[in-house]
């Protein structure tokens, strides 16, 4: 399950640093963007109610004013203050209870007045004046006077021109404070997430500095984050510097021969030397295939003489049968009787046919089973099949396995040593692709099938 979900996970192939950048402030982003709408909307409400306020009190001194004139009309000075304190031009009407217009404005829209309203208290709302956007406030008084008549209305309006510039005033100023602190913000950001991954910036400088061969585990003092990390890398560099020790042939001659020395009875040093007698000729079979494949990459092209390739193929074979029959595994060929003829390093194609046989036999076929070459001619070209009997390689290793020291883990099959340096199949596609051929893993076979493929000389084709 844990497999399929990392799977399914996409990659992040970017900046480490910018991409915590992001994550931190995109965060304080949104938070910045929702304060400046909640600031904006406590800013309107607030210019609204210093606003109201203020009609209110406009209202109390224009019915005042009214009163005390007698309905004359309410002096251009005070007009002229209250504007002044305002910003927007004031428009007021008083009228009475019968609905007469006592003074001010008479141009009102019919119907803006609610019908009922309670003495005293102010009652706000918006309405459109002259194609502008207005704000009213309606306050129903009752005076004691013929000519007011009792119940009397007083309404003065202003346009909102000045509160919603106050209202963005307040939001521009709230804006610069918040735009201040998301720069300040991503500075402090940057900067702690630099100093944050020093840590990892000193862990990639110090392997860097490392030779290729230098593998002792790496001591610096790290964050706990990243501990699981070196120790990894150092996992990994014990199993590689365990797995070069265990590789390297002259380290194992050279316990063999001390531990052979330093024998005192004589069957375990018999056994030393019989271990010690392995060693040299796995080392010696280890720098014959470096030197053929030093010269498959190099020299291939000489030498080159035309031959018969079904021939070569069978002589191998039969020198190869003994030490099969040896481990009970019979060695078959299938061939056409007609000569095989192609242009190449009789030498380095004996090499091809010994690493394919030696590679059936130590990795697949064990007692009982067999080995089978089958070789077949084409128009152009002619294959050589070796198929064995063991376990197989995987389908995703079909390209691995001819890469330079792979050796697969195995598992079944016989049991007999399987030491090797993993060079086998490389030299076979080295030496066949400088032939102008080809090397690949056959599938739907029982086990093990290698297929090469050679051009055919021009008289045989």
């Amino acid at each position: 399950m844990r497999r399929g979900l990392s799977l399914n996970r996409k990659p992040f192939a970017g900046s480490l640093r910018l991409r915590l950048f992001v994550l931190i402030l995109l965060p304080l982003v949104a938070v910045a963007v929702m304060a400046g709408t909640i600031r904006y909307w406590q800013a309107q409400t607030m210019s609204q109610a210093l606003y109201d306020d203020a009609l209110k009190i406009v209202a109390h001194v224009v019915a005042r004013e009214v009163i005390i004139t007698q309905g004359d009309v309410v002096s251009d000075a005070l007009l002229d203050s209250l504007v002044g304190a305002l910003g927007d031009p004031i428009f007021y009407n008083v009228s009475a209870a019968d609905g007469r217009i006592l003074a001010g404005y008479t141009d009102t829209p019919e119907g803006i007045i609610p019908a009922e309203l309670r003495g005293g208290e102010p009652h706000f709302f918006d309405f459109t004046y002259n194609g502008q956007p207005a704000r009213a406030v309606v306050l129903r008084e009752f005076i004691a006077d013929p000519f007011f008549d009792g119940w009397t209305t007083v309404l003065v309006w202003q346009s909102t021109t000045q509160r919603r510039a106050l209202s963005l005033i307040i939001l521009q100023q709230a804006l610069g404070i918040l735009a201040l602190v998301l720069v300040t913000a991503a500075a402090a950001v940057w900067i702690g997430i630099a100093q944050g991954l020093r840590p990892l910036t000193d862990l990639r400088e110090a392997v860097s500095l490392r030779s290729p061969s230098e593998l002792n585990p790496i001591r610096r003092v790290v964050p706990n984050e990243v501990r699981p990390l070196v120790g990894t890398m150092n996992s990994l560099f014990a199993r590689l510097q365990a797995e070069l020790q265990r590789r390297n042939p002259v380290a194992a001659i050279r316990a063999q021969a001390e531990a052979a020395l330093s024998s005192k009875d004589a069957q375990q040093r018999d056994a030393r030397v019989t271990d010690l007698h392995a060693a040299a000729s796995e080392l010696s079979r280890l720098s014959q295939q470096l030197l053929s494949l030093e010269i498959a990459e190099h020299t291939a092209a000489t030498g080159r003489t035309p031959l018969d390739f079904r021939q070569l193929v069978a002589e191998q074979a039969r020198k190869f049968a003994p030490v099969a029959l040896a481990e009970g595994v019979e060695v078959h060929l299938q061939a056409p009787a007609q000569p095989m003829v192609v242009t190449g390093n009789p030498v380095l194609l004996r090499e091809v046919i010994d690493n394919l046989l030696d590679n059936a036999l130590r990795y697949g076929a064990s007692h009982g089973e067999e080995i089978r070459l089958r070789l077949e001619p084409d128009d152009r070209q002619l294959t050589l099949t070796i198929e064995d009997d063991g376990p197989g390689i995987p389908v995703t290793a079909s390209e691995h396995v001819f890469e330079r020291f792979v050796r697969l883990p195995q598992h079944g099959g016989n049991e007999r040593d399987r030491s090797g340096c993993g060079l086998g199949l490389a030299i076979v596609r080295s030496i066949v692709v400088a032939h102008g051929g080809s090397a690949y893993l056959a599938h739907g076979t029982k086990g093990c099938g290698i297929v090469i493929s050679l051009p055919l000389s021009g008289n045989a084709a």
